[in-house]
């Protein structure tokens, strides 16, 4: 039992770093963070017996630091007046939101599918303003025509690229 105790010790030490950036994310507030790892580490001592750690501990640790988290937010907001408690969780809401993966691959998707049908003479356009980061004066100095002209090439192909993601988008969207 005591050496059980002592590797799952050193197995925390090790994923130290990797607790604690996972309870930043989950706790509001940094002081919070301290207190989640030290909880994670009194919890994971105190069921090393009980688990398999020649495997990857950091699924383990991940999901016992965020419950931790969880829980000793809502310790914490029981103790606050209740104006200060709605805001505390309006921050915490809006900070599981900026962690939430963006769901952007399949606009990402149709975009490219949209470019490969773009005729070649505005490929090259869009290629070198946003790819090439050439300015509407370069590309029109290149092309023997004003910037003007270029930005308003440019802004046409903008609007096909805007009206294809979407018809794209709302083809592959599933019927309601």
């Amino acid at each position: 039992m005591a050496s059980d105790v002592a590797k799952a010790a050193q197995l925390f030490l090790a994923h130290s770093g990797f607790v604690r950036g996972v309870a930043l994310r989950h706790a509001p507030y940094p002081g919070l963070a301290d207190d989640v790892a030290q909880q994670v580490l009194v919890e994971f001592l105190a069921r090393a017996g009980e688990r398999d750690l020649t495997t990857d501990v950091r699924p383990l640790l991940a999901a016992m630091t965020r419950t931790v988290a969880l829980r000793l937010w809502r310790e914490r907001t029981r103790e606050m007046p209740d104006v200060l408690r709605r805001l505390a969780e309006h921050v915490h809401r809006l900070a599981e939101q900026r962690d939430a993966e963006p769901q952007y691959d399949d606009e990402l998707a149709a975009l490219r599918r949209c470019l490969d049908r773009l005729p070649d003479k505005s490929r090259e356009l869009i290629d070198q303003y946003y790819f090439a980061d050439r300015s509407a004066a370069a590309i029109g100095e290149h092309l023997g025509t004003r910037a003007d002209t270029v930005c308003r090439a440019i802004s046409r192909v903008r609007e096909k690229l805007r009206d294809c993601i979407s018809r794209s988008l709302n083809r592959e969207a599933p019927d309601a």
